[in-house]
């Protein structure tokens, strides 16, 4: 009783003389002062770390050679605002997304790292009412074609073991 007697002495002491009230003012200001600071330095962090993740993503997307330009966005905008949310980061809006995705591909490309076109059916570029030339038959192209597909005998016998045989180049070439 007597360690509860001391307290109570000393807060009635610090009572009396103002002095608990001015460090309740001053812990009020503090907190106030310090809290915009805080709040700005843990969204700069949430920032970073969905710019990070974003160019992760636009990285792993930009290798797939199955999806067009705008499937990769898309697939990027949504894995990156599916990880925000997973973070519970509710300030990060599909405009936000779109745009970190959008500088993070841009950093991508900067960095020399984007050369990955997207696959594409080859279209033909003669139309299709010309006629074939008569050097070029169908039954000629499709012979040619046959001639360049079919493998040589001698390169399927080849044991593994042995070394590649290289071909010498003629004086002609030289």
């Amino acid at each position: 009783m007597e360690t509860f007697k001391q307290i109570t002495d000393v807060f009635n002491w610090l009572e009396s003389t103002g002095i608990l009230a001015a460090l309740v003012a001053l812990i009020l200001v503090v907190v106030k002062q310090v809290q915009p600071y805080l709040k700005l330095h843990i969204k700069n962090k949430q920032f970073n770390q969905v710019v990070q993740f974003a160019l992760t993503t636009v990285t792993k997307f930009a290798t797939l050679e199955g999806l067009s330009k705008s499937d990769r966005k898309k697939a990027a905008d949504k894995d990156v605002a599916d990880f925000a949310a997973q973070l519970g980061f509710s300030w990060v809006t599909p405009e936000i997304v779109d745009s970190i995705v959008e500088s993070a591909y841009q950093q991508f490309k900067k960095l020399g790292y984007d050369n990955h076109e997207p696959a594409t059916s080859l279209e033909p570029t003669e139309p299709a009412e010309k006629s074939p030339t008569p050097a070029q038959t169908p039954a000629s192209s499709a012979s040619a074609v046959a001639q360049s597909s079919t493998a040589k005998p001698e390169s399927v016998a080849e044991p593994a073991s042995e070394a590649p045989k290289t071909v010498e180049k003629s004086d002609a070439n030289a």
